[in-house]
């Protein structure tokens, strides 16, 4: 149990941080090319702004514009030109003096896809980032190579993702090795509590005794009466709470010592038969379907209890006349060491009654009834606990005026 607990919370809190450290990272990526970006339409508009040149005295610059961090050098080190278009589309002029990369035929490829284009349309071909503005004699284009920035992006991107890895590996690790001392007080709280109920149930025993020896003796000196009757009635139930508290406190955690392969068709079988008697006298017509030679590794005993607690469940809830059906089988080829044990009965529960709550430990449906039935809310609950030991499933379903349980093993 507490091994299946340590799981779960490193794998919450791995997810939880990766999530956090991974928007920490595309926030990062994702404002850094929005920042270069922003700073090439800046130097785009610049250029634009001035015919085509980067202005080398910076106090000519306005001061809206101290975000582009002009200096004397800012001319030879950005990448960038400029084609000149008349009217009809054709170049008039291309300025090329601070780019080496860009033929003539490559001007006229971009000319073409940029003639159409309206009056401060921007956007986007291959790593040139360009702007087109509208002259008097047609259209001037400014191409800014944006090659750089992208490398830098990517370089960012894979940089931060690596850190980011390496740093979830180092907090995986410490999480490993520190997350039994996390559990410890869990462990410490279980333990003490099993430990109290297991104290407490052993210190009722002698005094239910005692009062129903008591009781039997006092039916023996003046016979039997009501207030007799009743001690005796509430003396067994509560042995039988008491029973069922010490089944549970001994149901969460089996030791994998005690995992041994046993028949479980011959198991099934057998235990299913001893119920039919019982079912009988309450009314119920009981089938068996168990697949033969099915084997199981595992604490046969506390398989055995959960199969009883399920049929015997069946039989204390059932309506009225209404039929109960085990079934043990195998779920396919593929899955040939996944055995299904599946336990039903009619049923006239409320069909709004949420049946999940059946594995909730005190929980019943219907008060009355269990008091009738001997029903304590333990069953179930000690049912799920052995399952999940066995690294199980139990589901619970309902259709059709059937209620059915589901162990996959």
């Amino acid at each position: 149990m507490f091994r299946a607990f340590r799981i779960r919370l490193i794998t919450v809190t791995m997810l939880a941080i990766s999530v956090i450290v991974f928007a920490i990272v595309g926030a990062i990526n994702v404002s850094n090319a929005a920042r270069l970006r922003r700073y090439a339409d800046n130097m785009l508009s610049l250029i634009s702004d001035y015919n085509g040149t980067i202005p080398e005295n910076t106090s000519e610059i306005a001061e809206d514009r101290v975000d582009l961090f002009i200096s004397r050098e800012t001319p030879f080190q950005t990448r960038y030109f400029v084609i000149r278009l008349n009217k009809n589309g054709g170049i008039t002029e291309a300025m090329t003096n601070y780019i080496a990369a860009v033929s003539a035929d490559d001007l006229s490829y971009y000319a073409g896809a940029t003639s159409g284009l309206q009056n401060d349309s921007r956007g986007t071909i291959g790593s040139y980032r360009y702007l087109v503005r509208d002259t008097e004699n047609g259209k001037m284009v400014t191409f800014l190579d944006r090659s750089q920035d992208l490398n830098s992006s990517i370089q960012l991107l894979f940089t931060s993702i690596s850190m980011a890895l390496i740093g979830l590996s180092c907090i995986c690790v410490l999480l490993i090795l520190l997350s039994g001392k996390l559990i410890q007080p869990f462990r410490r709280n279980h333990e003490r509590q099993k430990q109290f109920i297991t104290d407490a149930g052993h210190e009722l025993k002698t005094p239910l005794a005692i009062i129903r020896t008591n009781a039997e003796v006092l039916e023996c000196c003046y016979g039997s009466s009501e207030w007799l009757d009743s001690i005796k009635n509430q003396t067994n139930r509560l042995d039988g709470l008491v029973q069922g508290l010490l089944q549970l406190a001994r149901s969460n955690e089996v030791p994998d010592n005690v995992h041994m392969v046993f028949p479980l068709s011959a198991a099934v079988s057998e235990i299913a038969e001893s119920f039919v008697t019982m079912a009988k006298q309450k009314g119920h017509e009981m089938t068996i379907d168990v697949a033969p030679n099915i084997e199981y590794k595992g604490d046969a005993k506390a398989v055995s209890t959960l199969v009883s607690i399920l049929i015997d469940n069946a039989i204390k809830y059932a309506s009225e006349g209404g039929g109960i059906s085990v079934t043990l089988s195998r779920l396919g080829k593929s899955t040939a060491r996944t055995a299904k044990l599946v336990v039903e009965n009619d049923t006239d529960i409320d069909s709004k009654e949420d049946v999940n709550r059946y594995f909730e430990r005190f929980y019943r449906s219907d008060s009355s009834r269990s008091r009738q039935t001997g029903g304590y809310g333990i069953g179930l609950s000690v049912a799920k606990t052995i399952i999940e030991a066995h690294k199980g499933k139990i589901t619970v379903s309902r259709s059709g005026g059937r209620i059915y349980f589901t162990v996959l093993l």
